[in-house]
């Protein structure tokens, strides 16, 4: 619908491109998916599985209607162009055959994964602008998180079209979302891909959190606890610098964690770093290992997590 409407730079940037290729004196052929979904867990697919596994749906206000369209269908459709008795100079809006509500998406995908219906909710326009404007935020840091400010103008627009022209043109008849999750039956994969999908995030916000106020807490409040502990061991005459150096060290490891880029380098960072901590905490307090709360016990748990990171990090 990008020759119809402008809602953000998203569409405009995608005209200027229809608009310079279709000047040109080439054999060109323009094919403009809807929102493209398919076995590959990425993008629209990725989101809708998330969605799907959640015990309530939040739903966006204001939110248009989606024809989706099949991976599979728009493959078939550039595998026909590439023949070379295949029509060129045309534009084809690749949609799919139902404009369903992004609910009944959602639903669907819901049904696929063998959950019952979900109840629904309207997130208050505050909560949702709220919402994108923390997308951005991330985008900022290197991740690529779906709900974005684009994403806010283009989902009340909604992605329909006419796929008449598309089915004259090639002879492909485009797949409903409903016979396409029937042909896939989803396994034990795909369910704990759904599950995991928002606990990605949760885990990439309170690493970095953790690590960084650590190190703000060793160096303010947490500062005289943090001396005291190491005074009257075989470091005691370093104990304020091995303070600075350890805050200085989380920080910096929760900073590369939060760095999309640096993740990965991050994770193993912190995983090295808490090792430190439990090694050099026992030759120098063995005695923590007795404590109530359990301070180098928890280490144990907080590696774990970054093996747990490690794993779901890439999104490809």
């Amino acid at each position: 619908g990008v020759d119809r409407l402008q809602p953000s730079a998203f569409s405009a940037t995608k005209l200027a491109g229809d608009q310079a290729l279709m000047a040109r004196d080439l054999d060109w052929v323009i094919l403009r998916p809807s929102v493209v979904l398919g076995r590959p867990a990425f993008g629209a697919s990725a989101l809708f599985r998330g969605l799907a596994a959640l015990p309530l749906l939040p739903v966006m206000p204001s939110t248009g209607r989606l024809q989706v369209v099949q991976l599979d269908d728009v493959i078939a459709t550039v595998l026909h162009f590439l023949r070379p008795d295949s029509a060129s100079s045309i534009a084809l809006d690749l949609a799919g055959p139902e404009a369903l509500p992004m609910s009944k998406v959602v639903g669907l995908y819901r049904c696929w994964l063998g959950s019952r219906p979900a109840g629904e909710f309207t997130l208050p326009g505050s909560v949702a602008a709220g919402l994108y404007r923390i997308g951005d935020a991330t985008a900022l840091l290197g991740w690529r998180p779906p709900m974005r400010s684009n994403a806010a103008k283009e989902i009340v627009r909604g992605a329909v079209g006419d796929p008449h022209p598309w089915i004259a043109a090639t002879g492909i008849q485009p797949s409903s979302l409903e016979a396409a999750l029937k042909l896939n039956p989803a396994t034990v994969q795909e369910r704990w891909f759904a599950r995991l999908y928002f606990v990605k995030p949760a885990i990439f916000t309170i690493l970095p959190f953790f690590w960084i106020m650590t190190g703000v807490i060793s160096l303010t409040t947490g500062w005289r606890r943090g001396v005291d502990l190491l005074v009257g061991t075989a470091i005691g005459p370093l104990a304020e610098p091995a303070v600075i150096a350890g805050a200085l060290a989380d920080m910096a490891v929760g900073a590369l964690i939060a760095w999309r880029p640096t993740s990965r380098l991050g994770l193993f960072g912190a995983i090295a770093v808490a090792l430190f901590y439990a090694i050099a905490g026992t030759m120098l307090r063995p005695e923590l290992w007795n404590e109530p709360l359990g301070p180098f016990l928890k280490i144990l748990p907080i590696i774990v997590l970054h093996f747990v990171a490690l794993a779901v990090l890439e999104e490809r």
